[in-house]
């Protein structure tokens, strides 16, 4: 009995120690795995994307993230590249929260230009390149190009401040200088006018030249009334060209002197855009540039106008319809006589309600001068203009 009590003593005493193994084990181990998880906190905390890798191996730190679950890092993506690939100090945290991102250990693509935020946390290698496409491509302002209407700008001519006062009157009537195109004197062209319309015979004159495929130009004296506009409308909507002549055709009052010319063109220049939308560029002088009433005035005239951009037309072939005694045979051999003399014509016709010959006479014309090689064309300002010798004085 001795022997078996000793025996059952030994065998308490064993499972006790074994006990206390048992806690101290547990203990011990409590305690490693505080101090790993305390040290995978610090090393999170610290060491940035090593902390972030080490998160799925533990199956922490996951959030539903559409249709998968995704890793949500507690900094921007960009910044942890900045961390580790640039020495420069770091900038200051965002004050927005982080924002899911379905790879968050890959470098995310360019945004969209519209979503560039105001600081961008690449690396400034990256971010040199990257701004300057973006300023491109978003239409930043260091990238605008001003707009512009497709028409170039007009300079106003320079004003001499010891010139004629004339010079600053009507500051906006003046057109853009033109270069001339030079003359070919194997080209046989024809360039009909008609002056003083429009008229009650227009609407005939513009359907003969439709019937012939030819375009002319008109030198107006229209009135500020519907039916002279409408007229007006109707020269430029079939496509010719329309000058100005004169609002009160009055010669001893429009070239008394320079003043009285502008005056009278300024008017006449209003009309004809209230009508067309357009202003002109060109003009005739009432009874051409040199006549018995301007010889006083012609020169400082001619020199006003043409500082102001404007080209002026005489004309070398008459069809002499104004001339007193004209008939329908006279007018269609002036004209056709004087044209085959030479290859560049400039014809004077007439478009009032008193030159019907002229209007009959207009098929002919234009059938024998087609026949004879000629073609025919409408004025702008680009055409050499042919004028009378201007005075000297």
């Amino acid at each position: 009995m001795a022997r078996y009590r000793k025996r059952g003593f030994r065998g308490a005493k064993h499972r006790k120690s074994r006990e206390r193994g048992f806690r101290y084990t547990a203990i011990v181990s409590t305690v490693a795995l505080f101090l790993v998880l305390t040290g995978f906190a610090w090393t999170v905390t610290t060491d940035g994307l090593a902390g972030i890798q080490a998160l799925p191996a533990f199956g922490m730190g996951k959030v539903l993230g559409g249709d998968e679950d995704v890793i949500t890092p507690p900094v921007f993506v960009g910044d942890l590249e900045e961390e580790s690939s640039s020495s420069e100090e770091p900038r200051p945290e965002s004050s927005e929260p982080p924002q899911p991102s379905e790879e968050p250990l890959e470098k995310p693509s360019a945004p969209e230009s519209s979503d560039i935020p105001e600081e961008s946390s690449e690396t400034p290698e990256d971010s040199a390149g990257e701004d300057a496409s973006e300023a491109v491509s978003s239409g930043s302002p260091e990238a605008e190009v001003p707009e512009t209407s497709g028409e170039p700008e007009i300079t106003p001519p320079p004003v001499d401040p010891n010139g004629p006062e004339y010079q600053k009157k009507y500051p906006d009537m003046f057109v853009p200088q033109t270069e001339k195109k030079p003359f070919d004197p194997n080209d046989k062209v024809v360039y009909l006018t008609f002056d003083d319309g429009p008229s009650a015979l227009t609407e005939d004159v513009l359907n003969i030249l439709d019937e012939y495929g030819v375009k002319a130009t008109f030198f107006v004296v229209a009135k500020d009334d519907e039916t002279s506009k409408q007229r007006l409308r109707e020269i430029a909507d079939r496509g010719h060209a329309i000058g100005l002549h004169s609002y009160t055709h009055d010669y001893r009052k429009i070239y008394a002197s320079v003043d009285a010319f502008l005056d009278d063109f300024a008017k006449e220049r209003e009309i004809i855009y209230s009508a067309t939308g357009e202003y002109p560029t060109m003009f005739r002088f009432p009874g051409g540039s040199v006549n018995s009433y301007n010889k006083k005035t012609a020169k400082a005239i001619i020199d006003e106008m043409t500082r102001r951009g404007y080209t002026y037309y005489d004309w070398n072939v008459s069809s002499g319809d104004a001339e007193y005694g004209a008939t329908r045979e006279s007018i269609y051999r002036d004209t056709i006589t004087q044209t085959k003399a030479r290859t560049k014509a400039i014809v004077l016709c007439h478009d009032t309600n008193a030159k019907g010959d002229t209007v009959s006479q207009l098929p002919a014309i234009l059938k024998e001068l087609k026949q004879s090689g000629y073609r025919f064309d409408k004025l702008d300002p680009s055409v050499a203009p042919i004028n009378f010798p201007v005075p000297k004085s």
